[in-house]
């Protein structure tokens, strides 16, 4: 007969050290980094010392397959930097330089709305309920400006704390298969099966969530810039990247990077507005039905509620890092709870 409270004083012992890690912000960062880098560079890890295999030579030393990955790591980063950083650097100043231009532009837009609605015969409190959305749009997409400008600044002064990045995922991709052996050896041989399946489980959602959320955010990111370019928008690839970084918030994110979009071309004109709201209405349809679930598949297996509910304690807590990291816990704790729950009572 098992000791089972043995296990669960393991258990607490470890949710205690959660806990304290929790505790220390500044290495959340850093450690986020490179798991993400874990799970996306491990597969690539794996190709290169397997593909001397397949021309019937032994398989590569594990360290020399990491150096490969972080080669080819590094072309692909240039190749961002050259083709997609530089670029949207230089539309991001203009846009910051043109920034008081279009606010300007907006404001005499809303006094031309206001106006119009003066005219018309509207009962008093509808005339103050469009009057008060129209201002909370306005005010909402300055507020968006400000704290991306804000969060670059902010994650450029954590720099010299990213410089422990690339070592954090070189031994995690080196030594993630004895760091889960003595995981699971520090329970007794009755509850390795259980604690096994369990990371087994949590390491395939974390692993399928990010590698779909990233390709996810990059299709959306394309598209998007391919449309606002076609419709004419001005800053297609700041729109594009916005898109590409909100839809990493599920959900709302697409609504949120669809406003500067849509008050974007509302300066330009009306009509605008309407073809841009029109468009991201069907990139969306485009992604809830088709994208998401050809790439996600069942990753996740959360209902919306739940997703909704894991989003809003993600935001109180944390703000926007809280909304893009709620959905992946909530699933992780989904799969502790489906094994542990009622472990005892197998």
């Amino acid at each position: 007969m098992p000791r089972q409270p043995v296990f669960w004083l393991r258990l607490s012992i470890i949710a205690l050290l959660i806990g304290l890690v929790s505790q220390v912000t500044a290495i959340y960062l850093p450690i986020i980094l490179s798991v993400i880098l874990f799970f996306l560079l491990n597969p690539v890890v794996d190709g290169c010392c397997q593909l001397p295999l397949r021309f019937g030579r032994d398989e590569l030393p594990r360290p020399v397959g990491i150096l490969i990955a972080f080669a080819i790591s590094a072309l692909v980063l240039m190749m961002i930097g050259t083709f997609i950083l530089l670029p949207f650097i230089r539309e991001f100043d203009k846009f910051v330089i043109d920034l008081p231009q279009l606010m300007r532009k907006l404001q005499l837009l809303t006094l031309a709305i206001e106006q119009r609605a003066t005219a018309i015969e509207i009962p008093d409190n509808v005339r103050d309920l469009v009057n008060q959305g129209i201002s909370q749009a306005t005010s909402f997409s300055v507020n968006l400006a400000q704290r991306m400008v804000n969060a670059i600044f902010a994650f450029a002064s954590q720099v010299v704390e990213l410089v422990v990045v690339p070592v954090l995922t070189y031994y995690l991709l080196k030594d993630w298969q004895s760091l889960r052996t003595g995981f699971i050896n520090a329970f007794s041989t009755h509850y390795r099966g259980v604690i096994s399946q369990v990371l087994q489980d949590m390491g395939n959602v974390v692993s399928g969530y990010i590698q779909g959320q990233i390709l996810i955010s990059l299709i959306m990111g394309i598209l998007i810039f391919i449309g606002m370019l076609v419709l004419g928008v001005d800053y297609p690839l700041v729109l594009g990247l916005l898109a590409a970084l909100t839809e990493t918030i599920p959900v709302v994110g697409p609504i949120i990077g669809a406003v500067p979009a849509i008050v974007l071309a509302f300066i330009v004109s009306p009509e605008l507005a309407v073809k841009v709201v029109i468009f991201y209405i069907l990139i969306q349809q485009v992604e809830n039905h088709l994208i998401v679930p050809k790439i996600m598949g069942h990753t996740i297996d959360l209902h919306p509620i739940l997703v909704v509910v894991s989003l809003l304690i993600g935001g109180s807590l944390y703000g926007v890092v809280g909304m893009m990291v709620a959905v992946p816990a909530a699933a992780l704790l989904r799969v502790l709870a489906r094994h542990l729950w009622y472990y005892g009572e197998r």
